[in-house]
């Protein structure tokens, strides 16, 4: 019984300290504060359950994360199934968007379902949040320079996901 305590102890002080990114994560794929707090709620439900298969040796924010960005793709393809589109993606707004970018918003948002959920979490730490380097480096328990390289892949990979859009003709 003590193992069970300590766990929800730790669960509890994890999510606290990655309450805010999952939220910030959350809310810039889904630009509904009600339901991007539904959820971000439901993804700490799904990882509170799963607890048990998370490596404690390992970072706990990327797993958070990976969670998030499925309990995103479910709430993304949910609207659809009721008729709603997908959000647009922040990482390509404009002050004065035009059809061209809506359409390259769509796009990016098609892209990033097709990428990890690490590689989707870093582009928008990076892009959406403001994050520089050095705290991504933080938040993920990982080098300076491992950010970097890591956020590299996550561009090359979105680059050729776009590509991939284009050569058969979605967007």
């Amino acid at each position: 019984m003590e193992a069970a305590e300590n766990d929800r102890e730790l669960f509890s002080r994890l999510m606290e300290q990655s309450e805010r990114p999952v939220y910030a994560f959350v809310a810039s794929k889904v630009h509904d504060r009600s339901a991007a707090s539904d959820v971000a709620q439901e993804a700490f439900f799904l990882a509170y359950r799963r607890f048990g298969t998370y490596d404690k040796s390992r970072p706990f924010l990327p797993w958070m994360m990976a969670i998030a960005y499925n309990c995103v793709v479910d709430y993304w393809r949910r609207s659809a199934r009721n008729g709603g589109s997908l959000p647009d993606e922040r990482l390509l707004l404009s002050p004065a968007p035009d059809g061209d970018d809506e359409w390259m918003q769509q796009e990016v948002v098609e892209a990033m379902t097709r990428i990890s959920a690490e590689e989707s979490a870093l582009l928008t730490m990076f892009y959406a949040e403001g994050c520089s380097l050095a705290t991504i480096a933080e938040r993920l328990s990982i080098q300076e320079g491992a950010a970097k390289v890591r956020l590299f892949r996550a561009r090359t990979a979105l680059k050729r996901q776009i590509e991939a859009l284009h050569d058969r003709g979605v967007g």
